[in-house]
């Protein structure tokens, strides 16, 4: 009786006022509720509908939730897979409460949690935080370890009377194998010095080419030499004036090493100027050896070139004669240059040599010279000219970044003139990987008509489906769009498709990749968004039928597209979200089945660490090995 009459006054209520009361004749908003205890003895409070993330993921498919449900709020009790965290669902987590926003047409967290971020507090335990590859970094202030108020000139203070610092440590293969470190980086190199051990420092200013220093006191000594001499150093080849040093050493001997280590060198010339002559760092031998300078630039003058080298303690004066670049030819012939093999192909590795007639040789003797032209490096050894007429064959090693006419200017003393050439359009493509490094990549799906445009989306270039750690095709793009029978969802096992590491990875026999490519590991994906512009071609809207959408990752006149090939459902292999989603494996799979981390870009957003189901059917996008 007392819910009938409940009923009856909140119809009367709403009649009268049009506002309703729970447990107040009196409400003061459209809907006032108040609690009928308030000692405890009874529940109280409202409870809105709760779901799960993946129920109202499912509610997008039928379009429940529209304008005309704007500010509805529901309870989420478990969030929605990630898989399923885009449209509408695309912020659902974790469990909490959750408006509908029409305008933006998503589901909102409401309300805030406290973290370190805001408020002060207490570990109540130990904590970890896998980062899997992802950057962490702190602005805009300092950080104290054992002191709450870092020194102002510390932007890292680490206090303690009983601990100490410890920096990484790592075999000397793998402190060389670290790539691209930066100047002043710092690591414990456990074998190094005959296994005796030392910190050591990279004192370069090109990360491309480091110099490990040593910081030891105790267990390895400083270098000490008794004679150095430079009277008895040996030139490998003959320096001109104005022609461009190459492949160039300087061998200097010494005697009386005490097997302690020295630093790295870089000396420049007096007398004739323009020249460097380097030196990297390393450890002396015990007793006689020698040092193997470097040197490079272009001589400013003929005449001596002198340098004042001083290390471990010993010094002298090395001096470099400059003479006049006597070798002359008439003229090169460059219209009936000849390249072997004929075909270099945008993104593939060439190996081979350009040969370029000339006439007018006088006989004479040339050092060797080199340069490099689109990514391609053209090596002329050292030789003697042909007198009278004769070829220059030049080595030539790399890969050319882009495809379409490429002009090679070629130049001997004042001779000179162009080689033109073509280069293939390829199906690999060379793409920035940061710190200087790029690497090459298959310019098509993994199963696509390569005869295709690349970067032109349509059916044909989408390629095959593949579930994770399997080399077997699950679905193509004319598979139909339903279940498919005997969908397998057995998890493939870690390792399947890198036996290696992230750093270090390595192909395994499950990899479909063809020869000479394989699975990109979660790193490189990351490495590869972070360097390149981003943008995206086509309408991003979900329809099996939609096959023009992609996203572009662009370095330079290098492009990688990225078709919106949708995924294959882990459970049966339906279809889903062709057009608007794109989804790449890695061979990235952490120790925590069933997940493997992948690349996943919709219309407004990437993620190259997405943690997915093993047994989905995502697209495949090889890298080089």
């Amino acid at each position: 009786m007392k819910k009938i009459n409940l009923l009856l006054c909140i119809i009367l209520a709403v009649l009268a006022y049009g506002q309703v009361g729970i447990n107040t004749p009196s409400p003061k908003a459209t809907l006032d509720v108040i609690p009928k205890n308030t000692d405890g003895s009874t529940a109280e409070g409202v409870i809105v509908p709760r779901f799960t993330g993946n129920q109202l993921f499912e509610a997008i498919a039928t379009g429940v939730y529209t304008m005309d449900q704007h500010g509805a709020i529901v309870y989420i009790y478990t969030p929605a897979d990630e898989v399923k965290r885009t449209g509408q669902t695309v912020h659902i987590d974790d469990f909490g409460f959750y408006y509908f926003d029409g305008y933006q047409n998503t589901w909102n967290k409401m309300g805030g949690v406290a973290t370190i971020y805001r408020t002060d507090g207490n570990l109540t335990g130990p904590r970890h935080v896998y980062m899997d590859g992802n950057n962490l970094g702190f602005t805009g202030g300092r950080i104290g370890m054992g002191i709450t108020s870092p020194d102002p000139s510390a932007i890292l203070d680490l206090t303690s009377t009983n601990t100490g610092f410890l920096t990484p440590r790592m075999t000397k293969a793998q402190m060389n194998a670290i790539l691209n470190p930066t100047q002043g980086l710092e690591i414990y190199c456990t074998d190094c010095f005959g296994n005796r051990g030392c910190k050591m420092i990279n004192d370069s200013a090109d990360p491309s080419v480091p110099n490990w220093g040593s910081l030891c006191s105790s267990n390895v000594s400083t270098g000490v030499i008794v004679d150095l001499q430079c009277g008895s150093a040996v030139v490998s080849g003959v320096v001109h004036e104005g022609t461009p040093v190459s492949g160039i050493t300087v061998t200097i001997p010494y005697t009386g090493g005490n097997g302690g280590t020295y630093p790295s060198l870089a000396l420049n010339s007096t007398g004739v100027t323009g020249l460097t002559l380097s030196l990297d760092a390393d450890h002396l031998a015990n007793g006689n050896g020698n040092l193997v300078f470097a040197l490079t630039g272009t001589a400013s003058a003929i005449g001596t070139a002198s340098f004042d080298v001083v290390i471990a303690g010993a010094s002298c004066t090395l001096t470099i004669p400059v003479v006049d670049f006597t070798a002359i030819v008439s003229s090169l012939d460059c219209s009936s240059a000849t390249f072997s093999p004929t075909v270099i192909t945008q993104g593939a590795a060439y190996t081979g040599t350009l040969t370029v007639p000339y006439t007018g040789g006088n006989g004479e003797s040339y050092s060797q010279q080199s340069f490099t032209q689109n990514g391609l490096t053209f090596t002329l050894p050292a030789g003697t000219l042909a007198t009278g007429n004769g070829n220059f064959v030049y080595n030539i090693t790399g890969t050319a970044l882009v495809s379409g006419a490429m002009t090679i200017p070629v130049s001997f003393g004042s001779a000179s003139c162009n080689v033109s050439a073509t280069v293939a359009a390829g199906n690999s493509v060379n793409m920035c990987m940061g710190g200087g490094v790029t690497r090459v990549w298959a310019t098509h799906n993994l199963g696509a008509d390569t005869s295709f445009d690349p970067n032109i989306p349509v059916k044909e270039v989408h390629g095959n489906y593949y579930q994770w750690g399997r080399n077997a095709v699950v679905a193509d793009t004319d598979t139909p769009v339903g279940a498919i029978s005997g969908w397998n969802t057995t998890y493939a096992p870690d390792g399947a498709w890198n036996s290696g590491t992230e750093a270090a990875p390595a192909k395994t026999a499950n990899d479909p990749c063809p020869s000479g490519f394989r699975i990109p590991t979660s790193a490189e994906w990351t490495a590869l968004n972070n360097n390149s512009s981003v943008s995206r071609v086509g309408s991003f809207s979900s329809s099996s039928s939609n096959f023009g959408s992609a996203l572009v990752y662009s370095c330079g006149a290098s492009k990688l597209t990225l078709p919106t090939a949708g995924f294959r459902d882990f459970v049966d292999g339906t279809l889903y979200r062709r057009g608007d989603r794109g989804n790449y494996w890695s061979s990235t799979g952490p120790a925590s089945l069933p997940g493997a981390r992948s690349l996943f870009f919709f219309v407004s957003g990437v993620n190259t660490t997405s943690y997915d189901a093993r047994t989905m059917g995502y697209s495949v996008r090889c890298i080089s090995e």
